[in-house]
């Protein structure tokens, strides 16, 4: 088998999975827990620096970093399908996949190491989520996904940032266009699989 993913699906392993479930590729799993001693060896160190998860090893290339992976297994795999042709899709592509890291993911992240960090930024995280859930809702006020008239990375990159365990802390009535999307991205059948064999 040619691509192996690492990483607990209790990660942003996960998203990756989904991902890799919904362009069709065979992979192997490997579960590894961000704690897991084996991140560390030298070995793995070779595939990802950071000792980090999730990382995969596609015919000999190592990539880290959930969103990139992803973007990168889609534009493999499906691109012209869930990866635009056009570089002006690319760059929508990119743009949102961005943005849901820096806007949005700093201040919905449940890990259990920022328990702290969540307390001390609980005052100020919800005026800056609303912000960024308003700039979605404005985004999807005329269309059903992010970018032109299908389903695509990007949406998948926005879903995964606002995972259903990350959104069941969020009111999102005030977003009906947002939480729409999220449900028609949940719903869609590689979503519904990943969960059911990895949730």
């Amino acid at each position: 088998m040619a691509l192996t993913i690492h990483g607990s699906s209790r990660s942003r392993t996960m998203r990756v999975l989904w991902m890799a479930t919904e362009v069709g590729v065979d992979f192997q799993h490997d579960p590894i827990a961000f704690d897991d001693p084996r991140l560390k060896s030298d070995a793995f160190l070779r595939l990802n620096p950071a000792g980090a998860i999730p990382t995969i090893e596609d015919d000999g290339f190592a990539l880290s970093e959930s969103l990139a992976i992803d973007l990168y297994l889609a534009k493999r795999y499906a691109l012209g399908s869930l990866y635009p042709t056009s570089l002006e899709g690319e760059a929508q592509v990119w743009r949102w996949s961005l943005w849901a890291q820096g806007q949005l993911e700093p201040w919905l992240m449940r890990d259990a190491l920022l328990a702290d960090l969540r307390a001390a930024i609980a005052g100020c995280a919800g005026p800056v989520i609303a912000a960024a859930l308003t700039v979605l809702e404005r985004a999807l006020a005329d269309r059903i996904w992010l970018i032109g008239g299908s389903f695509t990375v990007a949406d998948l990159n926005v879903a995964a940032v606002l995972s259903p365990s990350r959104a069941e802390h969020l009111d999102l009535a005030p977003y009906p266009s947002v939480s729409a999307r999220l449900a028609r991205c949940y719903a869609r059948p590689a979503a519904l699989a990943t969960r059911a064999r990895f949730g």
